[in-house]
């Protein structure tokens, strides 16, 4: 299966990007192949609000790099996010992202994705693990994801006290277990 990974971090040695490579290795033992886009260094404009995806059913019309992730996505049997937490939300870069994905919802609201996709998704912050506060902000953000007609299957949020190499060791198993 092809797998696409979008990395939220600007650091590569983040947690949130740690934990996705991790998932990369153990999917890779498995024979999958990997596409990784890192947001911070993608060419990106936000959506226009042209409307035209909606109106010809087709995915954005936007020139720029998000043009090839749109390809590999519908090649893909999963999509793999990550953000460390900016300010109480995903970073900027993977807001813009993630309101790209307006094209896929036709002009009746019903998703274009016809292949289910297995959604995986990988926070990291400051704050505590289980922090009360960002719940409903990773809900949010993943719940775009899922309306057009994605599944999560995995979702880890490492906090400033999380045991990381344990959560790394899980979300190896995730990709392994694909």
């Amino acid at each position: 299966m092809k797998i696409t990974m979008v990395l939220g971090s600007p650091r590569e040695d983040s947690v949130s990007t740690k934990l996705a490579m991790r998932f990369a290795e153990g999917a890779e033992e498995s024979g999958h192949e990997i596409k990784i886009y890192k947001v911070n260094e993608m060419e990106m404009l936000g959506c226009q609000a042209c409307g035209c995806c909606r109106r010809h059913d087709t995915d954005c019309v936007i020139e720029d790099d998000l043009t090839g992730y749109f390809e590999d996505l519908r090649e893909s049997g999963a999509l793999v996010i990550t953000s460390p937490n900016y300010y109480s939300q995903v970073t900027g870069p993977m807001i813009t992202f993630m309101n790209r994905h307006y094209c896929l919802m036709d002009k009746d609201r019903k998703p274009r994705l016809v292949d289910r996709k297995k959604l995986y998704a990988f926070f990291a912050q400051g704050a505590q693990e289980g922090y009360e506060k960002y719940i409903p902000n990773y809900e949010w953000y993943v719940g775009t994801f899922t309306s057009k007609n994605m599944e999560l299957v995995k979702q880890i949020t490492a906090g400033g006290d999380s045991d990381v190499d344990a959560m790394c060791a899980e979300a190896y198993e995730a990709g392994k277990s694909l």
